[in-house]
C-alpha cells in the first residue's frame, strides 16, 4: 500500500512538472513547437511566427530557445509592418517576449541588455524607458555586460543628456564604469573572437563620450571622488588611465593618484603612471626606470606595446636615441601593424642633423632620406598613419641632398649611402 502511494505521488509530480512546462494542452504545445522550428530553420519567418505565437501564448515555460527565436521573429514583423499601428503592436510584443523570458527563465541582467538594445532601436520615442532598462542591466551584469549592451547604454545616455534628463557628470561616471567592464572582457577574451567585439565597443563608447571628457570635467571628477576611492585599486587605475589618455596630467590630482597607487600597491600600471609623471616633469632618468618597471611587472601583455613606446619616448627625450630606437623596435615587434614606432624612429633620425656632422653636405643631409624611409614604412604597415607620414615626408623633402652636393662624393641616384653616428644604417640616394 505504501509503495503504491509513493508511485502515485511520483507520477503526480512528474505530470505536474510536465504540465508546467508544456501547459494544459501539451500535445498542442509540442506540435506547434515543432512546426515553428521547422519553418524557422527554412527562414519562412511569417509562417514560423503563426505557430510560434501559439506556443508563446499557451506554454510560455516550454523552451528558452523559443524566446531567442521569438525575438528574431517579432523583429522581422516590426521591420515589415505595413503601418505604424501594426509596428507599435509588434514592438509591445517584443518587449513582452523579453519580460516573459525573464519570468520563466531568469538571467534578468543579460536579457534586459538585449531588451534595452532593441527598445533603443525600435522604440526610440520611449528613450527614458530604454535607458533605464539598459542601466538596470549594467547594474546587474557589471563586468559581464555584453559589448552591444555597453554601446547601447552609452548611446542612450548621450541622448538623455541632450534632452537634459541626466547630467554630463553621469555620462562621465557611466563612461568609467563601461570602460572598466570592456577592459575586463578584452583581457578575459584575449585571442578569441569576443575580444574584437569588446575592443570595438570600447572605441565606440570613447567616441560617444568624448565631448564630455574635458580636462575640467575629469579633474573635478577625480578630485571629488579621490578621498572616497583612494583604497579602491580599480577606481584609481581607471581614473589615472582616463586622465592620462585625455592629456589631463598637469593637475596635481594626477600626481597624487599616481604616487598613491605606486606606494600602496606597486604594479605595472602604477609604475607606468609614475613614468608619465616623471616624463612630464622632465625627470628623464626616473621616467626610464619607471617604464622599465612597468615592462617587468606587466601582467597584461596587451599593455607592453604602450610601455615600450613610452620607454622609447623617455630615452629619446634625454637624447639617448640608440636606446630609444631599440625599444621602439620592440614595440614594432609586439604590434607589427602599428606605424607609430616607425614614425618615432624617423623623427629621431631627422632630429639628429646637427648632432651627426659627417663633414660634407651630402652625408649630412642623407639622414632625411633615411627618415623618409621610416615614414614610408609607417604608412605601409599602418594606413591610418598615411596622412601624418606623408606630411613629414613632404616637410623633409626640401632638405634632401642635391645632385651637386653628392657629386663630389661620387654618389649617384640609387646608390647605397651608409650613415654613421648613432644611426648606423643605410639608405638609397634619390634626387
Amino acid at each position: 500500500m505504501k509503495k503504491t502511494s509513493i508511485l502515485i505521488l511520483i507520477l503526480f509530480f512528474s505530470t505536474l512538472g510536465y504540465s508546467q512546462k508544456y501547459g494544459a494542452d501539451s500535445v498542442k504545445c509540442v506540435t506547434n513547437l515543432s512546426l515553428y522550428r521547422d519553418y524557422y530553420k527554412q527562414k519562412a519567418y511569417d509562417d514560423a511566427y503563426k505557430f510560434w505565437n501559439i506556443v508563446f501564448r499557451i506554454c510560455p515555460a516550454s523552451s528558452e530557445r523559443m524566446y531567442v527565436d521569438g525575438s528574431n521573429l517579432v523583429e522581422h514583423k516590426i521591420k515589415n509592418a505595413k503601418d505604424e499601428a501594426a509596428k507599435a503592436a509588434y514592438i509591445d510584443t517584443l518587449k513582452l517576449v523579453y519580460d516573459q523570458r525573464i519570468a520563466n527563465f531568469g538571467n534578468e541582467g543579460y536579457v534586459l541588455g538585449r531588451k534595452g538594445t532593441d527598445m533603443l532601436r525600435y522604440d526610440s520615442k520611449n528613450l527614458e524607458e530604454a535607458y533605464n532598462t539598459l542601466l538596470k542591466s549594467f547594474e546587474l551584469q557589471g563586468n559581464e555586460t555584453e559589448a552591444g549592451a555597453a554601446v547601447s547604454l552609452m548611446t542612450a545616455a548621450v541622448y538623455m543628456e541632450k534632452r537634459e534628463k541626466i547630467s554630463a557628470d553621469q555620462i562621465v561616471d557611466l563612461f568609467t564604469g563601461l570602460s572598466a567592464a570592456n577592459s575586463s572582457n578584452i583581457t578575459k577574451y584575449k585571442g578569441q573572437r569576443s575580444e574584437d567585439y569588446y575592443v570595438k565597443a570600447q572605441a565606440k563608447v570613447e567616441e560617444l563620450a568624448a565631448p564630455y571628457l574635458s580636462c575640467d570635467v575629469l579633474v573635478k571628477m577625480a578630485k571629488d571622488n579621490y578621498e572616497g576611492n583612494k583604497s579602491d585599486a580599480a577606481w584609481m587605475e581607471r581614473t589615472a588611465d582616463l586622465l592620462d589618455k585625455k592629456g589631463c596630467i598637469d593637475d596635481p590630482i594626477f600626481f597624487t593618484i599616481a604616487k598613491k597607487m605606486h606606494e600602496s600597491n606597486p604594479s605595472a600600471v602604477s609604475a607606468e603612471k609614475m613614468g608619465v609623471m616623471s616624463l612630464k616633469n622632465k625627470e628623464y632618468d626616473a621616467a626610464v626606470g619607471y617604464f622599465k618597471q612597468a615592462i617587468e611587472m606587466a601582467e597584461d601583455q596587451g599593455k607592453l606595446f604602450d610601455y615600450n613606446i613610452e620607454l622609447a619616448q623617455a630615452y629619446s627625450s634625454k637624447g639617448a636615441y640608440s636606446e630609444a630606437r631599440k625599444y621602439a623596435r620592440k614595440a614594432a615587434e609586439l604590434e607589427p601593424g602599428n606605424g607609430l614606432p616607425y614614425i618615432m624612429i624617423g623623427d629621431m633620425i631627422a632630429g639628429s642633423s646637427s648632432a651627426c656632422n659627417f663633414g660634407d653636405a651630402c652625408k649630412n643631409k642623407a639622414i632625411y632620406w633615411l627618415a623618409s624611409d621610416y615614414y614610408a614604412k609607417a604608412k605601409s604597415v599602418d594606413p591610418s598613419m598615411s596622412e601624418k607620414a606623408n606630411s613629414k615626408i613632404a616637410s623633409y623633402r626640401k632638405y634632401y641632398p642635391t645632385k651637386e652636393e653628392c657629386f663630389f662624393q661620387g654618389t649617384k641616384e640609387g646608390d647605397t649611402v651608409e650613415i654613421g653616428c648613432w644611426i648606423g644604417e643605410s639608405t638609397k640616394a634619390r634626387f
